[in-house]
């Protein structure tokens, strides 16, 4: 599930806010005991990431799908730019989990998300790399401008009552960014010659 972007931040109690991390999403899956860690476009990240995995394999917890952010931090910020170093130096990783689409052998997703959050705090133990993502439940223009001001990536609002939908964006996860920024890499470029 894939959030929509807007730039009103908003306060309502039919809604949760999470702070917006800068990493690579993961989709965990464990079914028959070991588990394989996929990103959003399905490719295979275990290897990459073996310290997650083994932390996930040593669960209680035998058969779950959950979804966060894999993160790197620096100067106690998320960062994608430290995160892409890890393979040239030692960078420390964390998955921070958001929600539990399967447990125990059961579909969760059409549970409404605070129900699912709930489930997913009983089901894990949430210690060394592994961190349950937090979230509010209301204030959410206050912890959007506070996000700004410490310099985080934005907000992710999620309507409370929502359920997961796999693929795809929703207008019940709506995400709101601190910066507009693109990231772009010229390619070329050609002088001006009077008029274009």
């Amino acid at each position: 599930m894939k959030a929509v972007l807007t730039d009103a931040p908003f306060s309502d109690p039919g809604w949760i806010f999470e702070r917006k991390l800068d990493g690579i999403r993961c989709m965990a899956h464990r079914d028959d005991g070991s588990v394989r860690l996929l990103s959003r476009t399905d490719r295979d990240m275990t290897g990459q990431f073996p310290e997650l995995a083994e932390a996930l394999e040593a669960q209680t917890c035998k058969d779950f799908v959950i979804d966060g952010e894999v993160v790197a931090f620096q100067d106690g910020i998320t960062s994608f730019s430290r995160l892409q170093r890890r393979g040239r130096e030692r960078v420390s990783v964390f998955l921070y989990v958001f929600d539990l689409m399967r447990h125990e052998g059961s579909d969760v997703r059409d549970l409404p998300l605070r129900e699912r959050k709930a489930l997913l705090r009983r089901a894990l133990r949430f210690e060394g790399p592994l961190r349950l993502s937090t979230h509010r439940n209301e204030h959410g223009t206050e912890l959007f401008r506070e996000a700004c001001r410490q310099g985080l990536e934005g907000l992710i609002a999620k309507r409370a009552d929502s359920r997961y939908l796999s693929g795809g964006r929703s207008r019940d996860w709506l995400k709101l960014k601190c910066h507009a920024e693109q990231e772009l890499v010229i390619g070329g470029f050609t002088a001006p010659q009077g008029s274009r």
